[in-house]
């Protein structure tokens, strides 16, 4: 893509947010382009789309260094629990209370009629941050910067869906954010910038997610910035070496007790807290919430050992300690409380 000279000239600025203790809001000066210190300080046009709560950091920190937020952009409301209570996703949430103008149109494709809506907002840019739906490439040809999009891995490697989980179940050392310019591939635009983050070693796959949209939320003020400057050089993919994760299911979180140790650990990490690792026992699904590796203790895959006051299954090869479970239908609860309340647990065999 071929990004314009300069913006558009007269933009207006409204006051749709307070500053975010996170990111405190860059004076402005003059909506229009200013030097000031000899940096050229460009103010866009944004809309945003994301959905879930990790995308707020992102939401904030552009809004928070001086750009007009025409619109937000997140998925529909949703009806869930057994009261079917509406409940609304928490970028909208957020976005609501800083007086931000929302749009919930679903799928552009299946309602083409919401296109012309979001172009009447002439903005110079979309940023994407998990908003959960393809874009037509209406869209995208449709900002002269473009649609920039943060996806939580070093591509070309974990393309997709489960990047976060799929990087700590190949037990990465190291995981990154990676922001591009869409086009009409699996996430295989140009890259416009990228920055490594270290995996911890008990890290979960929420904790790492976190992580890395906070990075990303600086890493995007920055890019934006870069291309207002027309500094950035999109560097394109070698697709030769992408990799591609699948969206995950609730089946995937089921644990196999024949797998060793490491594989299985690194499962709970991985799918917290979708899908979850769980097991059967008495006919029902039981989740493993936290655990670690003992490879002093010794069991039959799946069996269930009470030592030291505390719950050992075994797998093929060491055990894992359980600290933290949750059955169907109950609380998270300790794994040596769930087992003094179900005293037929000792023993038994997990499948």
């Amino acid at each position: 893509m071929a990004f314009p000279d300069k913006l558009e000239k007269n933009h207006q600025q409204k006051s749709y947010f307070n500053s975010p203790t996170k990111y405190p809001q860059r004076d402005r000066g003059s909506y229009n382009s200013t030097v000031r210190s000899q940096e050229l300080i460009l103010f866009m046009k944004i809309v945003f789309m994301g959905t879930p709560y990790f995308a707020i950091p992102v939401l904030d920190a552009i809004s928070a260094d001086g750009h007009d937020i025409v619109a937000v952009y997140t998925q529909p409301d949703r009806t869930s629990g057994r009261g079917r209570k509406v409940t609304m996703s928490a970028v909208k949430e957020h976005a609501v209370s800083k007086n931000f103008q929302v749009l919930q149109p679903g799928n552009f494709q299946a309602d083409p009629s919401q296109i012309p809506i979001l172009a009447d907002f002439k903005a110079d840019i979309a940023v994407v941050a998990a908003y959960g739906t393809l874009l037509p490439s209406e869209i995208l040809d449709m900002f002269p910067y473009g649609c920039i999009n943060l996806h939580p891995s070093l591509l070309p490697k974990y393309r997709g869906a489960s990047p976060v989980s799929t990087a700590i179940l190949e037990a990465e050392k190291v995981t990154g954010i990676t922001i591009i310019q869409l086009d009409s591939g699996m996430d295989s635009g140009p890259i416009l910038a990228q920055k490594e983050a270290p995996i911890g070693e008990g890290t979960l796959c929420n904790e790492l997610t976190e992580k890395l949209f906070y990075i990303g939320a600086d890493l995007i003020v920055e890019t934006i910035s870069n291309l207002a400057k027309g500094v950035i050089k999109p560097r394109q993919q070698d697709n030769e070496n992408a990799t591609y994760t699948k969206k995950l299911v609730r089946k995937d979180g089921l644990i196999d007790w024949k797998d060793r140790a490491g594989v299985i650990w690194r499962k709970i990490k991985a799918h917290h807290p979708w899908p979850g690792s769980y097991t059967h026992f008495n006919g029902k699904n039981l989740k493993i919430i936290e655990a670690r590796i003992s490879e002093n203790y010794k069991l039959g895959p799946g069996c269930v050992s009470i030592h030291d006051n505390a719950v050992y299954i075994g797998t093929s090869d060491d055990s894992l300690i359980v600290s933290q479970l949750q059955s169907e239908g109950s609380k998270i609860t300790s794994a040596t409380d769930f087992a003094r309340g179900h005293r037929d647990f000792e023993n038994s065999i997990l499948s």
